[in-house]
Formats: structure tokens, sequence, C-alpha cells
């Protein structure tokens, strides 16, 4: 539980740092078209969403054995 509270401290101390015009993807990929821009959220979702997915099997698979 301890790992897990880390990682989400972590990762909100690093994206509260970022500077605000890192964070718009307009202002980032000013010569891609709307579509890539879409493709590029959808696979960056998809991946995150998949390691998500596998950590938190490993967490839940340890904590019931």
């Amino acid at each position: 539980m301890n790992l897990f509270r880390v990682l989400i401290v972590s990762t909100l101390f690093y994206l509260i740092s970022m500077p605000i015009s890192a964070r718009c993807a307009v202002c980032v990929v000013q010569g891609m078209s709307g579509a890539s821009i879409a493709v590029l959220v959808i696979l960056s979702a998809f991946i995150f969403l998949f390691f998500a997915n596998w950590v938190l099997k490993k967490y839940l698979d340890k904590a019931n054995n």
C-alpha cells in the first residue's frame, strides 16, 4: 500500500511541476493535425491503462495471498 501511495504522490508532484505549456497538446504539437493528436492521446491512454492494470493485478494477487 505504501508503494502505491508513493507512486501516486510522485506522479502528482511530477505533473504539477511541469510547465503549463508542456501540458497543452496543441501548444506542443503545432505541426500535427487533430487526428494525429487524437491517435497520440488514445495510444498514450492505452499504454497507461495497460501498465496500471498490470500493476493493480500484481498488487491484488499479492494482497489476496
